[in-house]
């Protein structure tokens, strides 16, 4: 064991060297399945100079060779004959005599084998000293099986996607069971050796049953695991045979190991699964995007990023608040794309908003980047994660998407764009500051603390800050001067939309312009400079908010505006095509770090009238790409009255923009990412095993969900009894009424 407690491989420098042989029984009528087993198997494979060994009968040896051509000295393929009736563990031991020495894996014919299955059932195999075999999950067997359900979603699930899902879901582990497979299972030579050594050989040749091998060798002192990092499909449906003595399978199957796996990976297929990665399974390099979860975009950026990404796996760290009593949960994703956890934590601290430290959070990345072979990390937001984040052994960059922390308020805005920041400016930041209500849990002095060893982590460990646009440098370092020995890169954000700009509209100076506000909208974002200007804007622009949200449904109606609550992305164009719009407000009264709500204003030809903050200022040119404006009323009205008054001022705007390039896409912008993180590969399957813990013994959740099923069984007895039973009362009623009706008719009392 490691000095963490994690199993390491035995020798794993000559393990991954060692060649192996798999042993494949083949009848009469699997053949025609073997040219596409072999394929597979030589494409999905990294461990060198393997061989695939064919066992069967003399005619069907003949058989295999028509079909995949006579083997020659470049061929990783052979046939051996195998007497008629010989047993799978005959066959095993029949090949071990052929190639002395060597590893093998009894293998079915129709397994569908995924990527790198030979060096994950080897690292299992090797992971202790006592391991004999190492068996796949597969559907061969309820002992080993995967999927436990069998609705049609989790039927047409991919067996290669089956696999990635497992592979990131389970907790790299391995665990003893009472039988072994003849789907995928590996067999070490040195235990296969000395079991031969203590039984003879003579014995084994006329052995058939894995279940025997099995029993005998775990009573040696071997185990045989079944490994919870790989899943082996099959092509036709087909059983194992039932052990005799079955008391031992019963008991491993009431606390089975899997079954929290089981259930995550059920989860995810009836979500339906998009895209999972593999991290430390194939050659990528692993790099992990820490965030908050707030939407907007710095959650398009980094969903854009690892989708462009094709030269790394980016795993997502996201923190989530829980309500409104304060709890928080930690939620960590295998793609940017896939809306499936590997992992979640809810943890007994919240951080409601950044922390200088904590265990409970460091034992959690800590976690992270070893079980996935973290070696990079790109700090998206600290929002809901502790300064633990920027104090990892690993390569880090941070990407200002916004000027947390050292800006309690996110956005250094108290009257006009902050230029310092001392303690007495957020004692009165915090004091005074409308703009600044969002993180209240920390005193003035605790966040000056906070911030000032967050500037000192950000020295200590080198790491260097990437900010979209020239003017958020500035600031940070007029806010925090002892940042000017951190080095800054510019690397605007990538957009990809392509999409045609819209015909230019034209007006007279007696119509009305047609403005467009697009985004959510709060106070941050503008919404009561909106509702300042709404009368002095009326006779001068018909304003439709798009994409507001339920604040500027609200501030809509109370200015007699048109609205829309919330749209698609790709609906975008077309609402803008329908508005055709003369220009888009962008009335945001912080400072942006990039906006892109302004790239996709550019994309389509049409024009912005701005705040003159941030990034507005560093991407508009006023009269020629947009217009800028103060972020006040009056600095509002004064600009819209001006082009009302002036057509041609929008119209060579919209001009200009048209004849613009393609803007920036989101591959450019990963490329400048790739010359601060390089992406050469990595080793194939260099994760490590037995990092997770489990056992059937820690696993309430199942006996839950047992005593769940058989309480809605009974439910529903007692449910189907009640209708029964109404259902015969009704019957009694309807006798009674009849019976007293041809009673009442007999009329008695006059007719005794």
């Amino acid at each position: 064991m490691d000095s963490d407690g994690a199993a390491t491989l035995l020798d794993p420098g000559k393990v991954d060297a060692m060649p192996w042989v798999g042993v494949v029984p083949v009848a009469a009528e699997d053949v025609g399945k073997l040219a596409v087993f072999l394929e597979g198997a030589k494409q999905r494979a990294v461990v060198p100079e393997f061989h695939v060994c064919f066992v069967s009968d003399p005619s069907t040896a003949d058989g295999i060779v028509a079909a995949l051509g006579k083997p020659d000295g470049d061929t990783c393929w052979s046939v051996t004959t195998s007497d008629s009736g010989m047993g799978d563990l005959a066959k095993v031991i029949r090949v071990a005599g052929l190639y002395p020495g060597r590893d093998l894996a009894l293998l079915a014919p129709d397994a569908i084998l995924p990527f790198a299955w030979d060096a994950r059932l080897r690292k299992a195999a090797y992971a202790d000293s006592q391991i004999a075999t190492s068996s796949a999950m597969c559907e061969v067997d309820p002992m080993f099986a995967l999927v436990e359900d069998t609705s049609a979603n989790a039927v047409a699930t991919d067996a290669c996607l089956l696999d990635r899902t497992a592979y990131v879901m389970g907790n790299r582990s391995y665990y003893d069971v009472p039988r072994i497979h003849a789907i995928c299972t590996y067999f070490r030579r040195d235990a296969l050796d000395g079991f031969l050594a203590a039984f003879g050989n003579a014995e084994h040749d006329a052995m058939t049953s894995l279940d025997s091998f099995t029993r005998r060798i775990r009573a040696n002192g071997w185990s045989c695991v079944l490994c919870d990092f790989l899943y082996v499909g099959m092509q036709c449906q087909r059983t194992q045979a039932v052990a005799a003595d079955d008391i031992e399978e019963q008991a491993f199957r009431q606390n089975h190991p899997l079954g929290g796996l089981r259930r995550a990976v059920a989860a995810a297929i009836n979500k339906g699964i998009e895209s999972v990665a593999v991290p430390g399974l194939d050659a990528r390099p692993v790099q992990l995007h820490i965030m908050h979860f707030w939407g907007g975009g710095l959650d398009k950026w980094v969903r854009d990023f690892g989708r462009a990404d094709a030269s790394a796996i980016n795993l997502v760290f996201s923190s989530f608040r829980i309500g409104d009593t304060g709890g928080q949960r930690l939620v960590l994703y295998s793609d940017p794309v896939d809306p499936n956890p590997i992992r979640v934590w809810d943890i007994a601290q919240p951080i409601r908003s950044t922390l200088s430290s904590s265990i409970e959070y460091r034992r959690i990345l800590d976690q992270v980047i070893r079980e996935f072979e973290v070696e990079a990390i790109i700090v998206s937001s600290l929002i809901g994660h502790t300064l633990d984040a920027v104090n990892q052994p690993v390569k880090t960059l941070v990407v200002c998407h916004d000027y947390y922390p050292v800006c309690q308020a996110i956005n250094p805005q108290f009257g006009k764009t902050c230029e310092r920041c001392t303690l007495d400016d957020l004692r009165a930041c915090a004091k005074s500051n409308p703009l600044n209500r969002i993180f209240v849990d920390q005193r003035s002095d605790e966040w000056h603390a906070m911030r000032t060893l967050y500037v000192e982590r950000l020295l200590a460990n080198k790491i260097e800050l990437v900010v979209p646009s020239p003017s958020v440098e500035k600031t940070m370092k007029r806010l925090a001067p002892r940042l000017q020995a951190v080095p800054f890169h510019l690397i605007p954000h990538g957009i990809d939309m392509i999409v045609d700009h819209l015909p230019i509209a034209t007006r007279t100076a007696a119509e009305p312009l047609r403005i467009v506000v697009l985004g959510r909208l709060s106070v941050h974002k503008g919404s009561e400079l909106l509702r300042a200007a709404c009368d002095e804007l009326r006779p001068l622009a018909d304003v439709t908010l798009v994409g507001c949200g339920g604040n500027g449904v609200e501030l809509a109606k109370a200015c007699h505006w048109k609205y829309n609550e919330k749209y698609a992305p790709e609906e975008l164009p077309a609402i803008m095509r329908r508005i055709a719009p003369h220009a888009c407000l962008l009335p945001s009264v912080i400072p942006e770090t990039f906006s892109y709500t302004l790239s996709e204003l550019n994309a389509l030809g049409v024009p912005a009238i701005a705040t003159s903050l941030g990034s507005f200022q560093d991407r508009i040119v006023d009269g020629e790409s947009g217009f800028l404006f103060e972020p006040t009323k009056p600095g509002l009205i004064e600009i819209v009255r001006r082009l009302h008054a002036q057509p041609g001022m929008l119209e060579g705007v919209a001009r200009s923009l048209a004849s613009l390039a393609p803007g920036r896409t989101v591959a450019e912008m990963v490329g400048d990412y790739r010359v601060l993180i390089p992406a050469a590969p990595r080793q194939a399957a260099r994760f490590r095993v037995g990092i997770g813990v489990q056992s059937g013994l820690t696993e309430p959740y199942r006996h839950l969900t047992d005593a769940y099923a058989q309480m809605t069984a009974a439910y529903m007895q007692s449910s189907q009894a009640y209708e029964e039973t109404r259902a015969i009362n009704d019957t009694m009623t309807g006798i009674w009424e009849q019976w007293a009706g041809e009673f009442d008719a007999l009329n008695l009392r006059h007719r005794w």
